[in-house]
């Protein structure tokens, strides 16, 4: 294949990638789940006039999530729907919903107050319980989205199996989430072209920037055939962030133009709304240390009190806990580990 033609073909395959901006959701663990409703009501108003058309809100964990773990947003799941119903004309407003923490009643809840679309998440270890939430979200008349979290822990085969499987479910499309932030752009580009060739489903990619590669990621996740890509303003959410809405927008612009995303107004939004909110303390080394061993940030608090217990490095014990377990690591087995360190 020539230059000219390869870059083409790269060019087309990235401008393909539509974004659906997850700020309010994401971004909500950077601030402690106290985005204000005049915060949601800007972005939202500020997003849809920039041309996107898929827009997340509410608590970063889901529908309910507040309620089930005692970690209530600001604004509660309920005025997030009346808020996103009265406020966006054009765009789809949807939520996330972990199983578990969201029953089929929330589902149906939140579809009949107006949403349109409902991503599902699930451990991509463990992809069975999204099976009955899809079904039920289809007879919703939702578009319906199953994330695959902490995609890293399986090798291509691994990944292939589960996307199959959830696409058996009625899936609309499969997500493959970059949860730890330590993908390598090839890795990203490759998985999706061997994912793609194997299930026709259309795959999304959501990333995290714990190495600075969330925008390469996903631009090698759209070259790679993906028909969603997640961003947020500012590229605020938990940890180390993700992807940037606003520098995304312009990278595909830069790729063919004619998008339809206005990546200046984007700009201006994510400049007057976003970067002013205070956010929480994120701790650099424990971010890059996570995207190199591939470890969840929500496993960070269990492995420092451990270390600090047994009195070793904490990023050694980060390092062990990786390559025996990365996924569910249990206290018992990081205390284990912890001692094994001792000199």
């Amino acid at each position: 294949m020539s230059g000219v033609l390869h870059e083409s073909v790269e060019r087309g395959a990235a401008a393909a990638a539509e974004i659906l901006d997850c700020t309010l959701r994401d971004g909500s663990y950077s601030v402690d789940f106290r985005f204000t409703e005049e915060t949601i009501r800007a972005v939202l108003a500020g997003l849809e006039n920039a041309g996107l058309n898929l827009i997340e809100l509410g608590h970063g964990l889901g529908l309910n999530a507040g309620e089930a773990l005692s970690r209530p947003s600001l604004v509660a799941d309920e005025r997030c729907f009346a808020v996103a119903a009265e406020t966006l004309h054009r765009a789809e407003w949807g939520m996330f919903c972990i199983p578990g923490l969201a029953e089929p009643d929330h589902l149906t809840r939140a579809a009949g107050a107006g949403m349109g679309f409902v991503r599902i998440g699930v451990d991509i270890t463990d992809v069975s319980p999204a099976g009955r939430f899809v079904e039920l979200a289809k007879e919703l008349g939702l578009r319906t989205f199953v994330n695959l979290m902490k995609t890293n822990v399986l090798d291509d085969e691994g990944v292939v199996a589960a996307v199959r499987r959830c696409a058996g479910f009625g899936a609309d499309s499969v997500y493959l989430v970059d949860s730890v932030g330590g993908y390598l752009p090839h890795e990203v580009e490759e998985l999706f072209r061997r994912v793609g060739a194997e299930v026709a489903v259309p795959l999304g990619f959501h990333g995290h920037d714990n190495l600075g590669l969330a925008n390469a990621n996903a631009l090698a996740a759209a070259r790679g055939g993906a028909r969603y890509v997640d961003a947020t303003l500012d590229g605020i959410g938990r940890g180390a962030g993700n992807t940037v809405t606003e520098a995304f927008a312009a990278i595909l612009t830069r790729h063919r133009t004619g998008t339809g995303y206005d990546y200046r107004a984007l700009a201006q939004l994510s400049e007057s709304v976003v970067r002013p909110i205070p956010r929480l303390h994120d701790d650099r080394t424990f971010q890059v240390l996570g995207g190199l061993t591939q470890t969840h940030s929500s496993f960070f608090p269990l492995i420092t009190r451990c270390a600090e217990a047994a009195d070793v490095d904490v990023f050694e014990l980060m390092t062990a806990v990786a390559e025996v377990e990365r996924v569910r690591p249990t206290e018992q087995l990081v205390k284990e580990l912890a001692v094994s360190l001792r000199p």
